[in-house]
C-alpha cells in the first residue's frame, strides 16, 4: 500500500488549479474531482474490506500486519525511486522540491518506522527488512508506477497520487472505526500506527500532491487526461490489492511437480 510521506514545513502549498474552459465552451472539472469520483467503487470496497476492518478493531493477527508492513517497506523503496524521477521532470522549483523531499522521506524516515515495528514485534533485524522480496502484488504495483514514470510528468503524478490520497482516506476510516471500540485506541494493539494517520503533515502533503496533479492536468490534451485518469484508477486498484495481501499473503509460485 503506502506510507506517510510528510511534507517539509518549508514547502509552499500549491494553489488548486482553477477550472478552465474547453474549446467547446464547457467547463473542465479539476482533475482530482473527476479522478476521486472515478474510483468511488474502489474507495467503498477499501472501507469495508476485512483487512481494514480488522486493523481498526484490533483483531488483525500480528503476522498479517507484519506481512503487510514488510511489503510496505519493499514498496517504498521503489516508490521513492519514482518520486525522484518525477522530481527530475517537475515543471517548477516548488514541485521539484516537494517531490525530492518526499522521495527522501519515503526512503529514510518511513522505512525507519517499519524497521522499528518489525524489529520489536516480528523479530526482524534491519537487514532482514531491507532484504524483503516484493510479493507478486507489490511487484505489480511498483511495476505500474515505473511504467507510468516512463511516460509524461502528468501521468507520473496521477499514478503517484493514490499513495497519498487513499492512504489519508483510509486513515480517516481507521480512526473512526477504532474510536468505536470500548476505550477507543486505549489498549489497541495498533494504536501507535493508527495514530500516525492523524498527522497534519501528511494531510498537508496530500493536499500538495493533489494540487500538483490538478496543475499538471490543466493544459493536457483529452487523450493525455484520460491516461492520467487511468493511471490514477489503476494505482487505486493496486492500493486495494495491497491491503488485501495482508490477509492473503501471496507468494511467488514454484514450478508444478
Amino acid at each position: 500500500m503506502t506510507s506517510v510521506v510528510p511534507v517539509s514545513a518549508e514547502t509552499p502549498v500549491v494553489a488548486r488549479a482553477e477550472t478552465r474552459t474547453a474549446p467547446d465552451g464547457d467547463a473542465v472539472r479539476p482533475f482530482t474531482e473527476e479522478a476521486w469520483d472515478r474510483i468511488a467503487g474502489w474507495r467503498d470496497a477499501v472501507d469495508r474490506m476485512p483487512f481494514v476492518v480488522a486493523l481498526a478493531d484490533g483483531s488483525l493477527p500480528a503476522e498479517a500486519f507484519a506481512f503487510y508492513l514488510a511489503q510496505d517497506a519493499a514498496y517504498l523503496r521503489e516508490y521513492s525511486r519514482v518520486l525522484a524521477r518525477a522530481a527530475q521532470s517537475a515543471p517548477d522549483p516548488a514541485a521539484q522540491g516537494f517531490l525530492a523531499r518526499s522521495s527522501v522521506s519515503a526512503l529514510e524516515v518511513e522505512t525507519a518506522l517499519h524497521r522499528d515495528w518489525l524489529g520489536a514485534h516480528a523479530g526482524l533485524a534491519a537487514a532482514d527488512v531491507a532484504a524483503v522480496e516484493a510479493s507478486p502484488v507489490t511487484a505489480a504495483y511498483t511495476g505500474h508506477l515505473h511504467a507510468a514514470a516512463s511516460g509524461s510528468y502528468a501521468e507520473t503524478i496521477a499514478a503517484l497520487l493514490p499513495c497519498y490520497w487513499l492512504y489519508a482516506h483510509v486513515g480517516g476510516v481507521l480512526v473512526e472505526l477504532a474510536g468505536r471500540r470500548p476505550g477507543g485506541l486505549a489498549g489497541h494493539p495498533y494504536a501507535a500506527w493508527i495514530g500516525t494517520y492523524g498527522d497534519e503533515g501528511f494531510q498537508v502533503a496530500t493536499r500538495q500532491a493533489r494540487a500538483l496533479a490538478d496543475a499538471a492536468a490543466r493544459w493536457v490534451s483529452p487523450d493525455q487526461r484520460e491516461r492520467m485518469l487511468r493511471a490514477f484508477e489503476i494505482s487505486s486498484v493496486h492500493e486495494y490489492l495491497f491491503f488485501e495481501q495482508g490477509l492473503t499473503r501471496p507468494a511467488w509460485p514454484t514450478p508444478p511437480l
